[in-house]
């Protein structure tokens, strides 16, 4: 793929910019010297370096896999620099901020990183109150100040996530496996802002391999934070499982996710799906697809064949036999395996709740739930109009089947 050039040198050596948007290169106004100029890639050096104000660069290069920013990284712990290193991907730049060997704070253009979805992803806050504190806050408030005063979490906690929030950021930089990165000396305008935090960088980095190892081991057995863990019916308890595992255990139920559980318990992501992979190896729990149900359209395709069924059940009470039909239907719903679709089955007129199948529907185990439900609900408006020919004349029976079937005709899924 081509990207958008941002500057353009003509046969002739002359540098143009090629972009509209010149915010990027505005922060770097100034007289550059060429350093380095070869074939695919071209470096700029400040012609003034001494100048007050202006960072010195001590490393930059091309990621080139997902080694190279550990690598950098370890220079830096190593060297014990203190400075700002960017790692830029096509899809968003992560600032670390170090000195004496220790992470001292981070910054990120990516959604993810953003302390409320940190916090959410922790399970410190919903996602309803989540959007409710972004809506109401003012271009100059600050999260974390708005979510300790509305009592949402305390202080303490709030310390805890920023930490969380700093080291979830530096993970994500190890995980570049393409980009550019830029580790320069700090200047006054690149001392991290808000909490000054002492994460030693080691650490970091063995904590970081250690992730990225055991997540490639674990994604065997669990592909995706989506899946649901269902507990094994009566399995024999192990003779080893760690604390975090034994925990999880009991809020496996098969319909919450491993992203839901890592919230419920506040394990995050990675824990969680490690806990996961050794209730698996453990043989307390399988793995089952989450349950892709929109409500809306649950309620959209119930609510059109209910007044199909309707009208079925007033047409054979004309003549009585809304009990015998109701009765047959019953009958037919518990055996023919769609029983776990219809929730407690139909009431007198003939319909079924939407909210109650919604729910059943999650505890249903198939690929497309929705489309399951289209075809049950098909087969037993189907079965009604069936049942009604022993109650209905025959040409009511003709009248009512022309029209049902025209009916369903028109009941889509989208």
């Amino acid at each position: 793929m081509v990207e958008e050039a941002d500057l353009v040198i003509e046969p002739s050596g002359v540098a143009r910019n090629a972009t509209a948007d010149t915010s990027t290169l505005a922060g770097c106004a100034g007289a550059y010297r060429v350093a380095v100029a070869t074939p695919g890639m071209l470096l700029l050096g400040d012609a003034n370096p001494s100048a007050e104000g202006r960072a010195r660069v001590l490393m930059a290069g091309e990621i080139v896999t997902r080694m190279t920013v550990m690598e950098v990284i370890n220079v830096i712990a190593t060297a014990n620099w203190r400075g700002t290193m960017l790692v830029a991907t096509p899809l968003w730049q992560r600032r670390l901020y170090f000195d004496q060997g220790a992470l001292k704070g981070a910054m990120s253009s990516s959604e993810d990183d953003r302390l409320g979805e940190v916090i959410f992803r922790s399970g410190g806050i919903s996602r309803r109150d989540l959007e409710r504190v972004l809506s109401d806050m003012s271009p100059t408030d600050r999260f974390g100040e708005t979510v300790v005063a509305r009592g949402i979490i305390d202080q303490a906690q709030l310390f805890q996530f920023l930490q969380r929030q700093s080291v979830e950021i530096f993970h994500g930089a190890l995980l570049a496996g393409e980009g550019y990165y830029v580790f320069h000396l700090p200047t006054d305008e690149d001392d991290p802002v808000g909490t000054q935090l002492h994460i030693p960088i080691h650490g970091l980095l063995m904590e970081g391999v250690q992730r990225i190892d055991e997540m490639a081991l674990f994604r065997e057995r669990v592909p995706s934070s989506q899946m649901c863990p269902v507990p094994v019916p009566d399995a024999p308890a192990p003779k080893k499982l760690d604390e975090t595992a034994e925990g999880l255990l009991r809020y496996c139920d098969g319909r919450r996710t491993i992203e839901e559980l890592a919230r419920l318990t506040g394990h995050g992501e990675f824990a969680t799906t490690k806990a996961v992979y050794h209730l698996l190896q453990a043989k307390m729990v399988t793995l089952r697809r989450a349950a892709n149900i929109d409500v809306e359209t649950v309620a959209r395709l119930v609510a059109s064949f209910n007044e199909v069924m309707q009208d079925i059940f007033v047409a054979v009470a004309t003549y009585g036999g809304v009990a015998q039909t109701r009765a047959t239907l019953d009958a037919w719903i518990e055996g023919s395996g769609y029983g776990p679709f219809f929730g407690q089955g139909m009431d007198d007129f003939g319909c079924v709740d939407a909210a109650i199948i919604s729910q059943a529907l999650h505890a249903v185990e198939h690929d497309s739930p929705v489309e399951a439900l289209h075809q049950a609900l098909h087969e037993l408006a189907a079965f009604a109009l069936f049942s009604a020919t022993t109650t209905l004349p025959r040409d009511q029976e003709l009248t009512l089947a022309r029209d049902v079937n025209r009916r369903l005709k028109l009941i889509r899924i989208e």
